[in-house]
């Protein structure tokens, strides 16, 4: 059975990607919250959702919580005016606490800052990029750059949905890659990706 922990599991696609997660026998899934009243944010499910308390900027919390997990998925959508290198750091502390991570894997949801366009740019570079999440898609885009320098390849993963979710939107079973490009996807179908790579 593969052990799983998510952070972010109270937001949209973190609580989309636990309630996808639920429907594996195979696969136990610990949602990793700030405080005990976050478990009444957590997705309404027919199973009882497992949970651990976790600060991230405590060593010894991320290093308990990370403990005989497979897998980690961080799905947290860092809040207000992040510095750029706030992701990066976030998952530097999760590296260190993680210990060995020959067999484990941290898949990173998130990021259309990141992507690529046409021209060359980043999607934040684009005018059409909102202003009031222009910090998180700069730090999406170093997180990015930073993964890609990691001698460890296959540690980690890093999922960038397309700029625009449709919230509601089919699950429709394939994905595909695409050269750079803006596309739209939905929720489901990102979430159904997240699920497929643990």
């Amino acid at each position: 059975m593969k052990r799983l922990l998510i952070w972010g599991a109270t937001g949209r696609t973190g609580s989309s990607v636990l309630r996808q997660l639920l429907e594996y026998e195979h696969i136990q899934v610990t949602a990793a919250i700030r405080i005990p009243s976050d478990i009444s944010r957590l997705p309404k499910t027919e199973l009882p959702i497992q949970t651990a308390i976790v600060d991230i900027n405590s060593p010894t919390s991320l290093r308990d919580a990370t403990a005989n997990i497979d897998i980690i998925i961080n799905a947290i959508r860092l809040r207000e005016n992040i510095p750029p290198t706030a992701l990066i750091e976030l998952n530097k502390r999760i590296r260190e606490a993680s210990g060995n991570l020959e067999n484990r894997l941290i898949v990173t949801v998130g990021g259309a800052g990141s992507l690529y366009m046409e021209n060359g740019k980043r999607f934040w570079q684009n005018p059409a990029f909102p202003k009031s999440t222009l910090p998180r898609g700069v730090a999406h885009a170093k997180l990015r750059d930073y993964l890609k320098e990691i001698p460890q390849v296959n540690s980690w993963t890093y999922l960038i949905p397309p700029p625009t979710y449709i919230p509601t939107g089919p699950r429709i079973g394939s994905y595909n890659q695409w050269k750079p490009r803006l596309y739209c996807l939905s929720r489901r179908q990102t979430v159904s990706v997240c699920v497929e790579i643990t």
